[in-house]
């Protein structure tokens, strides 16, 4: 309830730096929520300050695979991070292995 509260107060007030703060108590006292993740990545949003949401985000889907952050991803027009981090995007083997993780619908 506390990282809801503070999206609300920043949304609706427009409270921004006390929502954020709000979010990182709730992070901090149960860091298994992805919830908290989704409210403190909106309110980064709310503040223009989208490599920080993203980062949110993200931590958020390393918890749990929410609808509701992918939906804030692809809405920023984010895309998965390669299968191997250390090659290029464009490398075929990156392609490659992305293709068919999509298909077995491990992604």
């Amino acid at each position: 309830m506390l990282s809801l509260m503070g999206y609300s107060l920043a949304r609706d007030a427009g409270q921004l730096q006390k929502g954020i703060e709000l979010c990182l108590k709730a992070i901090t006292l149960n860091p298994h929520n992805s919830d908290h993740y989704l409210h403190l990545g909106r309110i980064y949003l709310l503040a223009n300050k989208k490599d920080y949401a993203i980062k949110a985000f993200r931590k958020g889907l390393k918890i749990r695979k929410d609808a509701r952050i992918l939906e804030e991803l692809r809405l920023l027009g984010i895309r998965q991070t390669p299968p191997f981090a250390a090659l290029p995007r464009e490398h075929v083997v990156n392609r490659l292995t992305g293709k068919v993780l999509s298909m077995l619908k491990l992604r």
